[in-house]
């Protein structure tokens, strides 16, 4: 005879679903790093541009050059605040994560809290049934020993 299974399925079960969700956080802190290291570099690109654009200005290369040049420091900015938004909405994902995380945790401890007091009620039971035995078989030897 076995304690019965459905807790202890339950708290693997709760157990796959937090390891799920700590790899699908791993993978969103990895994006957010990488969303971050390009934002920086287009903020150095942005940056190298400007002071480029400076010199050029004292140069005076044309006028088709510095079109160009303002055109290619438009769409850095335009791409920057692109990033932006996927950061923003990295670190949303994230945090949302992170309370699944939490409540997926608190699912786990509960399933194995119950799974424990499962087999602590069926080892009583056992106990229980074990001593009503043996009580059983003393009860019948003394009987015995009394009508020899």
């Amino acid at each position: 005879m076995k304690a019965r299974q459905c807790w202890s399925i339950m708290a693997g079960k709760a157990e796959r679903r937090l390891a799920q969700i700590q790899a699908d956080i791993a993978r969103a802190n990895k994006l957010l790093e990488t969303l971050e290291a390009s934002q920086q570099r287009l903020q150095f690109l942005y940056e190298e541009y400007r002071l480029q654009g400076a010199n050029a200005a004292q140069l005076s290369h044309g006028m088709q050059d510095a079109m160009n040049q303002r055109q290619f420091m438009a769409q850095l900015a335009t791409l920057s605040q692109r990033v932006a938004q996927d950061i923003e909405k990295a670190k949303a994902a994230l945090a949302s994560l992170r309370q699944q995380q939490v409540r997926a945790e608190i699912e786990r401890l509960k399933m194995q809290t119950l799974d424990e007091k499962e087999v602590l009620a069926f080892e009583g039971q056992m106990r229980k049934r074990e001593q009503r035995s043996m009580d059983e078989l003393g009860v019948s030897q003394f009987n015995r020993i009394g009508l020899a």
